[in-house]
């Protein structure tokens, strides 16, 4: 049986720490058993008093919190979490999602034969609005591309496993603001392999509004640019063909949503130059994205 250590680096996230932990409860396994669940924080907002009173209520888990009195970044919790744990796997959620029931069991186990790194499914919540549905289009395009090569788009930080043994010799640079992409870097050049598990579904809110939509982008072309060159060496870029049969897939399966993403990236040199801290691994953090009703989640 995997002793399987949860990550989940969390900034101000007071709105869904606590929903998070309570689906982490619920996760049944015959093959895993969940050891502890490290929480690397650096809030300033009411996350650490609720993470300590569900600690209280549920002391069957042995939860760690590590809070932080000042912002460090996600590659900062990601190294504290890896150099940590105690598991045999580390799971790593976004402390804002919710995970399908048996998520966890399916990256834990998706582990072997060479397999060093398990990507999971993110899926939006339905959401009205044109950057609402423009960042839909994208995840489902994300998700049809995934299907069909591994690429500089498979792994997102949202949700994923790694093999414990392999983080703790991995120490992400806190200016780096791909950490998922680095990750995956470093786990190919460790002579590993990558897994795209379409079954391991986590649900995320999508951006709701311009503003957010925009630094998503910015920041995530940034990232990708920042190490560019590290990641080019490895030859995974996604190929034009499938990049273009997929987006006309999804445009003739949502062709709505395919006019909102171009109407979103139309307005991103306004936005942009409106966005601090673009470069910066302290990134603007997406407000529109933390306010989601898990009851009418699916």
């Amino acid at each position: 049986m995997k002793r399987v250590t949860i990550g989940i680096p969390s900034y101000n996230e007071e709105r869904n720490i606590i929903s998070l932990l309570d689906s982490l409860v619920t996760q049944p396994s015959k093959d895993i058993f969940i050891s502890e669940i490290i929480i690397s924080d650096d809030s300033t907002d009411r996350t650490p008093e609720l993470v300590e009173n569900f600690a209280k209520k549920n002391s069957h888990l042995t939860i760690n919190l590590m809070h932080h009195d000042k912002r460090r970044g996600a590659a900062a919790a990601w190294n504290e979490i890896f150099h940590s744990s105690t598991g045999d796997v580390i799971v790593l959620y976004d402390a804002d999602i919710v995970i399908d029931k048996y998520t966890t069991a399916q990256l834990a186990s998706s582990l072997k034969n060479g397999i060093g790194l398990c990507a999971s499914n993110p899926q939006p919540t339905s959401v009205k609005g044109i950057s609402g549905r423009a960042s839909m289009f994208i995840a489902y395009w994300l998700r049809s591309v995934r299907k069909q090569v591994i690429s500089q788009y498979t792994v997102m930080g949202r949700a994923l496993s790694v093999t414990s043994a392999v983080a703790k010799k991995i120490t992400i640079p806190n200016n780096i603001i791909a950490i998922d992409l680095y990750l995956q870097c470093k786990i190919l050049e460790f002579g590993l392999n990558i897994l795209y598990d379409d079954s391991a579904l986590i649900y995320f809110l999508p951006a709701n509004n311009l503003f957010d939509f925009a630094s998503q982008v910015v920041r995530a072309d940034i990232g990708h640019k920042q190490i560019h060159a590290y990641y080019s060496k490895f030859k995974f870029n996604l190929p034009l063909k499938i990049a273009v049969i997929e987006g006309v897939r999804n445009y003739i399966h949502d062709p709505i949503g395919a006019l909102c993403v171009m109407i979103c990236y139309a307005t991103l040199p306004y936005y942009k130059a409106k966005i601090k801290e673009a470069g910066s691994a302290k990134w603007h953090t997406a407000d529109s994205t933390k306010a989601f009703d898990y009851k009418v989640r699916f």
